[in-house]
């Protein structure tokens, strides 16, 4: 018995070594490979202006191939995709099409159907795709022994079974024979890539999106066009994936994330995690590891986390600068101002919104509201009920509803507690009324708002208040079996057990995500304010809440920043005008204009304990990131 205890030790204290191992074991036999996203198309250049890309590495043919795209039609400025509120259809004709609705699908939802021959599209399929707002046809040559780039014009067919006023944009993967039997005025937009190979896909997919610019030209007249033609488009500022040696990083230099990210798992630190990395507007580094929960579900990239405190700067304080843009707020202005039915004529009406973003208004950390609510620990049935019914409809837990006029009791619990010295402290609470103050402007509920207003129209499918009205337990990482208050492992609901009584949307937690929207609302920070064409508030002010409100206190309005000294949420390699924010259940989001630099990293550190505190004593997110800032910084410029 005393054996097999010493060998259950020494086998636990050896874990974060054993991953390492295996995990250089891996790298070194080439089986961990997904620094490059797998492909399953062509992969040899076969036509006699593109062959010499045979002999470049992945990152030059990239290069290359984008570079040589072609846009022959753009009706009304189709191209680039901006607003992505819209229904998409794919229909792909011939041969392999997968990494082009591979990657369609890193952007937007989509109806896809890729056929061999535009035959065996039946009628009733093509009913359905008429019910979409624009289809992307997309013709790829079918790779046959000598004739590799070729097209079949026959497949031009399918474009008439389509309604005239649908949006069509068509594009050609294969050489240009078919131009003789095409008609341009049957389709809006028209896209030449000469070659089926899979990084053309990709790359035309990503110009689709605005990821990437247009500046191709025909160096040969064809058919309707002549020589030099081309239509150029600039990228709207929405994330590109790319490799990161088109920005000379050396990826190996990035593999050292991998072993970070394994060694917190080995540790106990959390079940798993997803990190993002991008630069100058491009994802670099995507990758998830581990699982949900401990002999649970493999993490994927499109999975949901919750992100605690990061809420606050991806959701109220996004929302607060786009009603400031709009002049429908003045942070200069007290709380009184606006919502003088919360704070009444007492200290709280004369709460600077500004010092309150900045936590510098004299609120205290945070209240244990749910501690109230209990009777001899168990949940006081006056105040909650088993199932929902007339009265009792906020959901704060599988199976717990709380009585829908008690949030107004944990307001008053907040106005009667005495305001502290105006000094730095951390307050949950600044968002409790920030939330009160941005409702009552927008007459709807701040989950309702931002995801019509900015998320939808920005493209993101994964940053959702209340997950569970749009995604399955599956998809969810599940966070702490709270022994306390909800007595049940938080799963799909907010881990927060305030937000949790606002019934799950709350200015401080209740947003889920996956790292890859959370970059993209980061990427909307660095653009200042500027994603996918859209404009959703001015560079003045996010200059005006990134900036260092008041001497003595790192904050700005709503974003953490480095220590003055460097440092601090943030690794110390981070520029000083960085920003971000961290959250309590294993969060991080940082953008750092100087370089141009996101990195996220997403994890429940918090399940099945919130008491673990491995995330933080092993400094892993600054460890990723001061890994990513040495790779910026010796790339090849």
């Amino acid at each position: 018995m005393l054996m097999k205890i010493l060998k259950k030790i020494v086998v636990s204290s050896f874990l974060p070594l054993i991953a390492l191992f295996i995990f250089s074991f891996c790298i070194n036999r080439g089986i961990v490979k997904s620094l490059v996203k797998p492909h399953n198309g062509p992969d040899i250049w076969h036509s006699e202006e593109l062959a010499y890309l045979n002999n470049k590495s992945e990152a030059e043919q990239a290069i290359a191939i984008e570079k040589s795209i072609v846009i022959l039609k753009n009706k009304d400025l189709i191209l680039p995709l901006g607003r992505l509120n819209r229904k998409i259809a794919t229909i792909s004709v011939g041969g392999s099409s997968q990494d082009f609705h591979q990657t369609i699908g890193l952007f937007a939802d989509f109806e896809s159907h890729q056929v061999p021959s535009s035959n065996e599209l039946a009628d009733s399929t093509i009913n359905r795709i008429k019910l979409n707002d624009l289809c992307i046809i997309s013709l790829h040559a079918e790779g046959l022994k000598g004739q590799e780039n070729a097209l079949n014009a026959e497949h031009l067919k399918v474009i008439n079974r389509l309604p005239s006023k649908q949006v069509k944009i068509l594009i050609l993967f294969g050489n240009e024979a078919i131009f003789e039997k095409l008609d341009p005025t049957k389709v809006d937009v028209i896209i030449w890539a000469k070659e089926n190979h899979y990084l053309a896909q990709d790359r035309v997919a990503q110009l689709i999106f605005g990821a990437t610019a247009a500046e191709g030209k025909l160096t040969k007249a064809m058919s309707h066009f002549k020589i030099g033609e081309g239509i150029s488009t600039k990228a709207n500022g929405r994330l590109k994936f790319g490799l990161p040696e088109e920005l000379g990083i050396d990826p190996n230099r990035l593999k050292k994330i991998d072993e970070i990210a394994l060694n917190g798992i080995a540790s106990g630190a959390y079940p798993g995690c997803q990190v993002v990395v991008s630069v100058k507007g491009s994802i670099i580094y995507r990758k998830s590891f581990g699982e949900q929960t401990k002999n649970g579900n493999k993490v994927k990239d499109t999975d949901l986390y919750d992100i605690a405190s990061v809420t606050k700067i991806a959701a109220s304080t996004l929302l607060t600068m786009h009603l400031c843009d709009a002049g429908l707020i003045n942070i200069d202005k007290k709380l009184g101002d606006y919502i003088p039915e919360v704070t009444g004529n007492g200290p709280y009406s004369q709460i600077n919104i500004r010092e309150m973003l900045a936590h510098q208004a004299g609120l205290i950390s945070w209240i244990k509201f749910y501690s109230r609510t209990l009777t001899n620990g168990n949940l006081n049935p006056s105040i909650y009920s088993s199932e929902k019914k007339s009265g009792f409809e906020l959901k704060v837990a599988e199976g717990i509803f709380m009585r829908n006029d008690y949030a107004d009791s944990m307001y008053n619990q907040v106005i009667n507690t005495p305001l502290g010295i105006k000094k730095y402290e951390y307050s949950d609470l600044c968002f409790y009324f920030i939330q009160k103050i941005n409702e009552k402007i927008i007459k709807q509920k701040q989950n309702d708002y931002l995801l019509s207003s900015i998320y939808m129209p920005m493209g993101l499918r994964y940053t959702r208040y209340l997950p569970l009205n749009f995604f399955s337990k599956s998809q969810i990482a599940p966070t702490e079996n709270d022994k306390t208050f909800r007595k049940q492992l938080v799963h799909g609901y907010v881990h927060d057990p305030g937000a949790a009584m606002l019934g799950g949307v709350a200015g401080h937690a209740g947003l889920f995500s996956n790292a890859t929207d959370l970059a993209s609302i980061m990427q909307l920070f660095l653009n200042k304010g500027e994603y996918a064409g859209l404009k959703f508030f001015s560079e003045k002010t996010i200059n005006d809440f990134t900036r260092v409100q008041y001497a003595g206190n790192r904050r700005g309005a709503g974003f953490d920043r480095p220590n003055a000294s460097g440092g601090g949420t943030c690794d110390e390699l981070a520029s000083s005008v960085s920003f971000g924010h961290s959250g309590f259940t294993g969060a991080l989001a940082w953008a750092d204009p100087k370089d141009d630099v996101i990195v996220v990293f997403l994890s429940n550190r918090v399940n099945p304990d919130q008491e673990n505190p491995k995330l933080k004593d092993m400094g892993i997110r600054t460890k990723i990131q001061h890994v990513v800032y040495e790779a910026v910084n010796s790339r090849i410029k």
